[in-house]
């Protein structure tokens, strides 16, 4: 404000009401009054004069980062859920489906003696074998074991395969004995 008596500039950190010219004293208000203008403001209207109008953001600004702290743990909390669900959901069907293997297993009836086809089926990805064989190499071995290793495996395993966990086993003791023993 300007006094419109003594022309002094109101300062912006003047201690004395605000209606009041720190000056001179006088009723800015009654001076505009008698010479019939409206107070004139040196600030912006509706701004905070002091340090208020400093901090006017920060009551903005909180509320809005609580808000995007609160979507953000919500989306995380969700997207947790959500694979945990597909997680459990996944680990459901391959119990179901073991159990289905399980049942077909026990069904048919099948016995050790199936590791007498499963030569060929070996044969076929020697190339990519873990052993450090080459193809020929692998194949060979193959052929010169296969029927002594069913014999032996079919001997250590008799009867019906019954489940995928026998089956597993029986497999493993197959091809560990043409590949890994002596």
């Amino acid at each position: 404000m300007i006094c419109p008596k003594c022309s002094h500039a109101r300062p912006l950190d003047a201690t004395n009401p605000d209606w009041q010219c720190p000056s001179c004293g006088v009723c800015y208000a009654k001076v505009n009054a008698a010479a019939g203008e409206p107070a004139r403001p040196t600030h912006k209207a509706g701004a905070k004069v002091g340090t208020g109008r400093q901090f006017g953001w920060l009551l903005f600004a909180i509320p809005l980062l609580a808000l995007g702290w609160g979507a953000n743990s919500y989306i995380e909390r969700r997207g947790l859920a959500e694979a945990e669900a597909i997680t459990v959901a996944k680990q459901q069907d391959s119990e179901r489906g073991r159990a289905a293997l399980d049942a077909a297993l026990q069904a048919s009836g099948v016995d050790a003696r199936l590791l007498q086809e499963l030569a060929g089926r070996l044969e076929k990805s020697c190339a990519r074998n873990k052993y450090g064989l080459s193809e020929g190499a692998c194949q060979a071995r193959l052929h010169e074991r296969e029927d002594g290793c069913a014999a032996s495996t079919a001997q250590r395993f008799p009867g019906q395969i019954g489940d995928t966990a026998r089956l597993e086993r029986i497999t493993v003791a197959y091809v560990g004995c043409i590949f890994e023993e002596g």
